[in-house]
């Protein structure tokens, strides 16, 4: 599931590579403060900052997604559920990718650190380190 800011960070991704599982959801809705209460001036501050919150969201989104803001805030004025085909075509993803693919191969964590730090040590060559740091 990416809803709100995910779904927003997730469409600012790498083209080619903003991926979902097939069995994915998006939802994308407007930012929103739950409660505001105090003195009339503390609420018109919360709801200039919402006005800017929203805003940004939008420009954010059409820059991910590749649609104009006015299109995004007409289609966003109520929150609006993509599965993931829907998602990729109105432009937050790219693809769906199963746990069989390539990016869920599992991998040797532990190989690969030691060939980090072996490959760190071969670079620092005939420096020595101060003392306390080996």
């Amino acid at each position: 599931m990416a809803y709100g800011q995910a779904a927003m960070l997730l469409s600012l991704g790498a083209k080619g590579f903003r991926a979902l599982q097939p069995n994915a959801s998006t939802k994308l809705y407007l930012p929103k403060i739950n409660r505001s209460s105090g003195a009339v001036i503390d609420m018109w501050i919360k709801a200039k900052e919402l006005d800017a919150n929203t805003d940004y969201y939008i420009e954010l989104l059409a820059k991910g997604i590749g649609k104009s803001k006015e299109e995004i805030a007409k289609d966003i004025q109520r929150p609006k559920y993509f599965q993931a085909q829907e998602a990729i075509a109105y432009g937050i993803a790219d693809k769906t990718i199963d746990s069989r693919d390539a990016a869920y191969e599992k991998r040797d964590y532990d190989a690969l650190l030691a060939q980090s730090k072996a490959m760190r040590r071969s670079a620092a060559g005939g420096q020595a380190a101060p003392s306390g740091f080996r």
